[in-house]
């Protein structure tokens, strides 16, 4: 029992913390850098363009939950730069996560679209439309 309430002690040390903001902050600005992306708002819908080249098509996640556009992408190393003990000789590319965040309210969520080709994915969200059916305009 008293290992298990201070399994987590660890965690709150502030070298643990330090290097957990760290890494944190790493991936939100790698994000930011790697991931170049485009809102533009137009009369019916918003259209986000994000720079992913050299990503494979499977490995990008878009998700639309409580108005929160969510586009994440994972690229992994290939096993190319290595001898035949399985040794790395040199990486430059890393393993990484790149995650970005958007808000969009009044969006049609079933109505989302996503298309990636050539390095660039485009997502279209569909506002909601207003009714304004019944308004009479005041002169």
């Amino acid at each position: 029992m008293r290992q298990h309430l201070f399994s987590h002690l660890d965690d709150l040390r502030p070298v643990a913390l330090l290097k957990r903001a760290h890494h944190e902050a790493q991936a939100i600005l790698t994000a930011h850098l790697v991931m170049k992306t485009d809102v533009v708002e137009h009369d019916d819908d918003y259209t986000v363009t994000a720079e992913l080249p050299g990503f494979d098509k499977d490995a990008i996640t878009v998700k639309y939950v409580d108005d929160w556009l969510t586009l994440s992408a994972d690229q992994g190393s290939d096993g190319h730069q290595r001898d035949d003990d399985g040794r790395v000789l040199r990486r430059e590319r890393q393993t990484n996560t790149l995650t970005r965040r958007f808000y969009f309210k009044n969006v049609v969520s079933q109505q989302i679209q996503a298309h990636y080709h050539d390095g660039l994915l485009t997502v279209t969200l569909p506002k909601k439309v207003t009714d304004d059916a019944g308004k009479i305009d005041v002169q």
